[in-house]
């Protein structure tokens, strides 16, 4: 077992509750005027992050041509779409629903993938994604801060979540997790003019996809008049507070796809789930108190409670799973 499994897993699960705080806190606490400012603010780092990297030849990144481009066009859409209707739910809409909802990418996700033939999960696993859905859908019923513009959005969210990770598994094929992008980056280059679709590497994708997310989203901002917005917002001089909570949301998401990075190497993508899945029940009850945007009543929170304990149940099914393997 490598030394660094349980400081990995720890701190992927504080990256992701924290990005998840700072993107409320920068929306909702400090009123930053634009969802699409901010995720145009992390394309940004993701790219001068993964673009330093390779200059400083600690990476390599496979070069854009048509081929390549096939592959990472569709990803992009889906990839701008998640963030954008991602960044928009969590701004309208209370976090322990944002994260309630969110479970409907699991079940989404695992329609999809048998649909496609991707994997075919265990009675006990489906049970529990159900489970996830109706302790949901029993919050939803009696939420008394009730958005529909962040319902509809926090939908299109799980929709496009579970499409992008169904597309991904299938861009990046077998061992195509991220753990050696020299050598898929190196057998793109070696394809011909007329070679298929190339297997690009995790960082690669990553790094196109903030790419071309950013020069899609910039002159779409600037046009709606949003970048002005979020310039006139930093300049009326927010406070140190609102300042280092934009300065999180945007640099953390480059730190995240690290962090999952680093904590599959040293554990296990088994490992990745579960931390994912009990951090995400922290950070349902840490929101009731973040935000000042909940509004309890017994129903609301008998619903988050379950879908809470469905969430605890998938983890040990998944653990199930891979051990009876």
């Amino acid at each position: 077992r490598s030394p660094f499994a349980v400081p990995t897993a720890l701190f992927y699960a504080s990256v992701s509750v924290g990005i998840i705080s700072a993107n409320k806190l920068t929306l909702t606490t400090h009123g930053f005027p634009s969802s699409g400012a901010l995720a145009l603010a992390q394309f940004a780092v993701t790219c001068f992050c993964l673009g330093g990297l390779k200059l400083a030849r600690c990476i390599d990144l496979a070069a854009l041509d048509w081929r390549s481009l096939r592959v990472v066009g569709p990803l992009t859409a889906l990839f701008l779409c998640d963030v954008l209707m991602g960044l928009f739910a969590t701004g309208n809409l209370s976090l322990p629903m944002f994260t309630v909802l969110r479970r409907f990418s699991i079940p989404t996700t695992m329609l999809l993938e048998r649909f496609v033939g991707q994997s075919n999960p265990s009675r006990l696993v489906q049970a529990s994604v159900w489970g996830m859905v109706f302790g949901a859908v029993v919050a939803a019923y009696d939420d008394l801060g009730f958005d529909p513009a962040g319902y509809a959005a926090v939908g299109l969210n799980d929709l496009f979540t579970a499409c992008r990770g169904v597309y991904l598994k299938a861009a990046l094929g077998p061992g195509g997790s991220g753990g050696e992008p020299k050598k898929a980056d190196a057998d793109l280059e070696k394809g011909g003019a007329d070679a298929p679709a190339p297997r690009l590497s995790k960082l690669s994708l990553l790094f196109y996809n903030a790419l071309l997310s950013g020069a899609v989203l910039a002159p779409w901002l600037n046009y709606t008049g949003e970048l002005e917005m979020a310039r006139a917002w930093l300049e009326a001089k927010p406070g140190p507070a609102a300042l280092t909570s934009l300065a999180l949301s945007a640099s953390l998401g480059p730190v995240l796809q690290y962090a999952i990075f680093v904590c599959t190497q040293h554990n296990s993508a088994l490992t990745t789930t579960v931390v994912g899945a009990l951090k995400n029940v922290g950070t349902t009850y840490m929101g009731m108190f973040l935000g000042g945007d909940y509004n309890y009543s017994v129903v609301n929170f008998t619903g988050i409670t379950l879908s809470c304990l469905a969430s605890l149940v998938y983890s040990w099914a998944v653990l199930l799973g891979r051990q009876g393997k």
